[in-house]
């Protein structure tokens, strides 16, 4: 496998069994089991022997997925990475790609039982926090939430449920006034 930027000395299944494992904590904290999902998005890189590459790729990351597979999608039971060419051209093959990562998202989600009701308010929320910056001011979140309609106690609901689903990060006994809100 290819090893990440030199200031990350891991590789990339080492990378993987990390976001499994914090997906486990996650559980195991009572938080909503997040899924972990596999994008490789330069399959137009993998060159003349492409298919045996990813093939290779594929036989290492099925390690991993004996020890994760309740958090990790895979595309099918040989392939665990979804290798899509993210320089196609908007067009059929875009479209194809598009449609098969949200049916394999849909039904992994059919899967869980889990079906969780977000008011429309909470999306518009977080997209808007998100175009805000990393770093937000609780004060913030609740004149966005003000402008959208929602009481206190509804941002409040839905920075913990935001925080939950890990969308972003809210320690409101700790940092009580600051929303993370990108992670990267």
């Amino acid at each position: 496998l290819y090893t990440l930027p030199d200031q990350l000395t891991l590789t990339n299944r080492e990378f993987i069994e990390r976001a499994c494992q914090i997906a486990e904590a996650k559980a195991m904290s009572g938080k909503i089991v997040p899924k972990v999902m596999i994008v490789g998005t330069h399959k137009d890189k993998l060159g003349i022997d492409g298919e045996a590459r990813l093939k290779k790729i594929n036989e290492e990351l099925r390690k991993v997925h004996k020890t994760y597979d309740h958090v990790l999608i895979c595309k099918s039971e040989d392939e665990v990475i979804f290798a899509v060419n993210a320089m196609a051209p908007v067009g059929k093959e875009r479209q194809q790609y598009t449609e098969e990562l949200q049916d394999i998202i849909l039904k992994a989600v059919e899967e869980t039982g889990e079906v969780i009701d977000v008011p429309l308010k909470w999306l518009a929320f977080h997209l808007d926090l998100d175009k805000k910056g990393g770093i937000v001011r609780k004060s913030e979140c609740y004149k966005t939430g003000e402008i959208l309609g929602m009481g206190k106690s509804d941002v409040d609901e839905a920075l913990k449920y935001f925080d939950k689903v890990g969308l972003l990060l809210h320690y409101p006994d700790d940092v009580p006034d600051l929303v993370f809100t990108k992670m990267d």
